[in-house]
């Protein structure tokens, strides 16, 4: 299992929210993903993958509604009351905001990527699937309005 990825999604989480929405979460402990393990109550999830010649990579970030409301309440000049089209967009721009810092990370490494324009579930009972083989890592955060977690997965090739 290559964990060579999870620093630098910490990193750029982290960097994302305090940012762009005044928001410190504290990371948990990471633990290994079971393929098969389903998303429960109502969440929002941006998935996006990036790929390259060396290596693959995919990151979920999942937030239950609580949680994704208050992140766009920091954000937003409109209060959000409720997933619409305007915080559905959100989730999907912070995922791609936050592997766009991992790529950018990864890259002063002198790993290459494309990204993928980020996919959008929400729902109340859902499976996250990733495009990589590898192991996927759950980061749980935890923040003042609610905690959300990021599973990332990175394989090499060759």
């Amino acid at each position: 299992m290559d964990v060579s990825i999870i620093n630098p999604v910490i990193t750029s989480i982290l960097s994302v929210l305090s940012t762009m929405a005044n928001i410190e979460p504290v990371a948990g402990k990471p633990k290994l993903k079971n393929k098969s393990d389903l998303v429960y109550g109502k969440h929002i999830t941006g998935l996006i993958s990036m790929t390259g010649p060396q290596a693959r990579a995919s990151v979920a970030l999942t937030f239950p509604e609580n949680a994704i409301l208050y992140i766009a309440n920091n954000m937003l000049p409109n209060e959000a009351s409720q997933i619409d089209g305007v915080v559905i967009d959100l989730a999907g721009e912070l995922a791609n905001m936050v592997l766009g810092g991992t790529k950018g990370i990864m890259e002063e490494k002198g790993m290459m990527f494309d990204l993928s324009l980020p996919t959008i579930i929400v729902g109340n009972e859902y499976m996250i699937a990733h495009v990589t083989n590898s192991p996927i890592i759950v980061l749980p955060f935890k923040m003042p309005q609610g905690d959300f977690f990021v599973e990332a997965g990175f394989e090499t090739f060759g």
